[in-house]
């Protein structure tokens, strides 16, 4: 089942974001989780977060936004972050995230989803290749003082 992430579901959500920072080796401490939590969890930042969940347990997460997309004159949604615990990878649930996506994206009007992945990320890629385009773009970021 895929529903929106909630208040209950905290704990659970820190260990697979906690997976997810490991994955891109980036460091990840408890100011950065109650940042992102009060993010999703207020309705005046635009950061969502919905889950996929199996037996009462979270397998999986995504975290997504409204973007606007000026070339086009329209918004579309950005997908931020995904993320499906190992033992529960290749059943299809990070395609069925995204497929929620979707029907979010028709919903709110979105012209369409993006999102970006490491290049080394070979496992997501094979997927995103199958139902995306890749819009060759290379991501570039200049970071603040």
């Amino acid at each position: 089942m895929i529903r929106k992430l909630e208040k209950k579901d905290k704990e659970n959500w820190a260990k697979l974001y906690n997976g997810y920072a490991d994955f891109y080796k980036v460091s990840m401490n408890k100011e950065i989780l109650d940042t992102l939590w009060d993010w999703i969890q207020d309705d005046t930042h635009d950061v969502n977060g919905i889950c996929f969940e199996l037996k009462d347990k979270i397998i999986g997460i995504a975290h997504y936004r409204t973007m606007p997309r000026p070339i086009k004159g329209q918004y579309i949604g950005f997908l931020d972050d995904m993320f499906v615990e190992p033992e529960f990878r290749g059943q299809k649930i990070a395609q069925k995230l995204i497929s929620h996506l979707k029907s979010l994206s028709k919903a709110n009007n979105w012209n369409g989803i993006r999102w970006i992945t490491h290049s080394s990320n070979a496992t997501a890629k094979k997927l995103y290749d199958k139902i995306a385009n890749n819009t060759g773009f290379e991501l570039y970021e200049l970071k603040g003082d």
